[in-house]
């Protein structure tokens, strides 16, 4: 079982400012036989971003337990990781690191960081981070684009915490053991293959056994995007009952990747069914993948899920997927092509918004032109890899918010079309 840290709760509001939360998925549906995507070579890398003056490459940035305890304070714990924690690792420790009198919002130990973070206040650490009296160079102007994603993805997972959370403040998230299975990696190289990834929760939480008589089974492979490695698909979600004759409602499946909650990895947040007495139930249609993006994938890797709540309903509910329960729901569009990609729309315009400062013309970085359709897709499963890598991020100043990184790969997941 995962080891659950003590729970606590975050102040709904912060520096004066009451946030919103969304949540973004990854509906890629219509994947085929597997899940390799078509695309042009890959084989060009993107550059590696050098360190500039007063910025530390982070070197040990885990806290040795990567859940809270608490299945609303997990979605806003991963969004301080990938997002605002990579900003200050990159451009703060070398003050903030703990070592000095300054608060260590940027310590190598993330979930102390976080704590810290949240005490000093988002909007205080924001602005001295573009202020150029501050720390300068390490602190300036040069740092108000991705300080605005930032806030913006922040404000927005506050708001989010508030509305998960709602009147109701009992946790009722229930989170399985982490399991492997070698024969994921061992198929790689056959997309018609699907691993079976299986979580009985009586035999894994014996304590349990009585309240969640349940068994939960995915399948697995490794998803590829024109021949290169972008980490795992994972398709349907099965799950039975295991004993007993009482009916229960299951909410909200998220997903755990060696210790790590994926945030960006939406496509069952917004599962809400009711699993009956020998009915066993698939939780979403078949074909409909969610993708888990990571930079390596070996044999050890472990995986783990989490329901938002577990309980038990009365005899008279109506099994399966069907209700009129009001459940987080998905607002990436069900496509994304490449002229929205580069368009000047706020919320889709991700290339053109975040990466055109050095990736167009002739003088583009690493030879890379996002504004050119043939070079992107070329590069697809590179692009998707760095967006998505906390330690070598593209942009270079700090990973983007959840919500573009779910744009540019649902744009991947479904082709990469013009």
């Amino acid at each position: 079982m995962m080891n659950k840290k003590n729970q606590y709760k975050i102040i709904g509001l912060t520096s004066g400012t009451l946030v919103l939360l969304l949540c973004f998925q990854n509906c890629s549906t219509g994947l085929g036989e597997g899940f390799a995507i078509s695309s042009s070579s890959t084989e060009a890398r993107l550059e590696t971003p050098s360190s500039g003056t007063g910025s530390t490459t982070p070197t040990d940035t885990s806290s040795g337990n990567e859940s809270t305890g608490d299945i609303c304070e997990d979605q806003i714990y991963a969004k301080f990781g990938s997002g605002y924690y990579v900003f200050l690792r990159k451009n703060c420790a070398g003050c903030h690191n703990g070592e000095h009198e300054a608060p260590a919002f940027a310590s190598a130990n993330q979930y102390m960081s976080y704590q810290i973070f949240k005490d000093k206040g988002y909007i205080a650490i924001s602005n001295n981070a573009v202020n150029q009296n501050h720390n300068y160079p390490a602190t300036g102007p040069q740092n108000n684009g991705a300080i605005s994603s930032l806030k913006a993805e922040w404000e927005t997972a506050l708001t989010d915490w508030a509305s998960c959370k709602g009147t109701d403040t009992v946790d009722k998230s229930v989170v399985t053991s982490y399991i492997t299975n070698p024969a994921i990696i061992a198929n790689k190289d056959n997309a018609a293959i699907w691993s079976k990834l299986t979580w009985n929760f009586t035999s894994t939480m014996p304590a349990k056994s009585t309240t969640y008589p349940l068994e939960l089974s995915l399948e697995a492979q490794v998803a590829k995007v024109g021949g290169n490695t972008v980490g795992y698909a994972i398709r349907n979600p099965n799950i039975k009952l295991t004993s007993g004759t009482a009916k229960y409602r299951v909410k909200g499946l998220f997903f755990y990747l060696n210790d790590k909650m994926i945030d960006a990895a939406t496509t069952y947040r917004n599962i809400n069914a009711v699993v009956c007495p020998n009915t066993p139930l698939n939780l979403a249609p078949v074909g409909n993948a969610q993708l888990l993006v990571q930079a390596m994938q070996k044999n050890t890797d472990k995986f783990a899920v989490q329901f938002t709540s577990i309980e038990k309903v009365d005899a008279s509910t109506t099994c399966g997927t069907g209700s009129t329960d009001v459940v987080v729901v998905d607002t990436t569009p069900a496509t994304v092509s490449f002229a929205q990609l580069v368009s000047s729309d706020a919320k889709l315009g991700v290339f053109k918004n975040q990466c055109f400062s050095c990736h167009t013309g002739s003088s583009a970085r690493a030879g890379l032109d996002l504004s050119d359709y043939a070079q992107s897709k070329a590069k697809a499963a590179k692009i998707l890899t760095r967006i998505n890598d906390s330690s070598n991020p593209m942009p270079t100043s700090g990973m983007m918010s959840s919500s573009m990184r779910s744009i540019v790969e649902k744009w991947v997941s479904t082709g990469t079309p013009q």
